[in-house]
């Protein structure tokens, strides 16, 4: 049953779309600094550090807002999300779709996952180490 609705293309994108718009207008509307409606990060609340996505909500909300910088002072990641959202589309395509197009463009090999993976890492240990220039990696208290 599940997967008979999730073959209908138009009822996946409007969904997608909907989640995304919904997403757009709550940041764009609340200020995750000012308000305590954005969700908390589980990994800091558990450990005290920040997390590779830590600071992502309100550098969201200074992005949809034109201020760039400031949301490249709470997290630098935040301008890979049009490559995130794209590799969301290309799975969406071929997991769910089976469309065959996009498997050999979105293909990347293990080696490039690793990579991927490994600076992730890096970036996390890096924004949690106390002295500059690292605390500049660190979203702004």
């Amino acid at each position: 049953m599940l997967i008979k609705i999730l073959r209908n293309r138009g009822l996946v994108w409007f969904s997608l779309l909907t989640l995304i718009t919904f997403l757009c207008v709550y940041y764009y509307v609340i200020n995750p600094n000012k308000t305590n409606l954005a969700l908390p990060c589980l990994f800091k609340l558990l450990t005290g550090l920040n997390c590779t996505g830590c600071g992502g909500q309100r550098a969201f909300h200074f992005l949809l807002h034109g201020e760039f910088l400031q949301a490249s002072r709470y997290n630098i990641l935040i301008y890979f999300l049009p490559f995130l959202l794209y590799a969301l589309f290309a799975s969406i395509q071929m997991y769910i779709f089976n469309s065959k197009k996009y498997v050999i463009k979105f293909i990347f090999s293990n080696e490039i996952g690793i990579l991927i993976l490994v600076f992730l890492i890096i970036f996390t240990v890096s924004r949690n180490i106390p002295y500059e220039p690292f605390i500049y990696l660190a979203p702004p208290k």
